[in-house]
């Protein structure tokens, strides 16, 4: 009989300390679906699904099992399972082997073939922006070989880890968000110096004020119909190259 972990014991302690870690997200997730294993009695694989933030096409992040590849491409091929109703529902999804052939006819024939007998999946959502609005990114499942179905403790403990992993997938974003602001800031400052270097040039040039310079650019821009930044880099440029 599998040994599982329980909450306190050297393996979630460990698990506590990965959490606060600076680790990247699919290392976390990786962690996760490990735990899960350990802790949830009847749980022989488990896996994280997450929807592609643009598309919103669903991928399997993590797994600790090659076949949970097989059995989730069969749900993202049907369009239908346990992954994907606990995401559209924002609810947990438990089921046995009787059930799939009623809620999930298309799926449940590939499915059997893998041997996959019980199913637990859980939501994973995150708040964007807004204290009132939680976006479903995912869902945490697990899977059995045995048709024993899940618990209620199964579905308490994991609660837990999905827990775990929203926060990851929120600080992941937040830290993605703040990289893509990070890189508009400096390209902002390179631009900006840029047209600063062009400005001096032209006022080199024609001997007129800073004011006027960026009107000289500004008006030619528009006349070639590209951005002031363009015009800028391309004055800078000849005169490098020139020199």
């Amino acid at each position: 009989m599998k040994e599982t972990s329980r909450v306190g014991d050297p393996g979630f302690d460990s698990f506590r300390d990965l959490l606060l870690s600076p680790t990247r997200l699919d290392t976390l997730l990786q962690s996760v679906c490990t735990r899960v294993v350990a802790a949830v009695p009847g749980a022989d694989m488990a896996g994280v699904t997450l929807l592609d933030e643009t598309t919103r096409a669903p991928r399997t992040a993590a797994c600790t099992d090659q076949r949970v590849f097989t059995v989730d491409e069969d749900q993202y091929r049907t369009d239908e399972g346990p992954s994907l109703d606990a995401i559209r529902t924002r609810r947990l999804v438990r089921a046995g082997l009787g059930d799939m052939a009623v809620r999930w006819p298309k799926f449940a024939a590939g499915a059997e073939q893998v041997g996959v007998q019980s199913y637990l999946s859980a939501p994973i959502s995150v708040s964007p922006n807004t204290s009132d609005y939680s976006e479903q990114v995912g869902s945490l499942n697990v899977y059995g070989w045995t048709d024993h179905g899940f618990t209620d403790r199964d579905e308490m403990l994991v609660k837990v880890f999905v827990t775990a992993v929203e926060s990851a997938v929120w600080n992941s974003r937040r830290s993605q968000d703040a990289q893509s602001e990070l890189q508009g800031l400096r390209e902002a400052m390179r631009t900006r110096a840029t047209i600063e270097q062009a400005k001096g040039i032209v006022m080199a040039i024609r001997g007129i004020a800073a004011d006027d310079a960026f009107e000289v650019l500004s008006l030619q821009s528009q006349n070639e119909n590209v951005k002031v930044a363009t015009l800028a880099q391309r004055i800078v440029e000849s005169v490098l190259i020139g020199d």
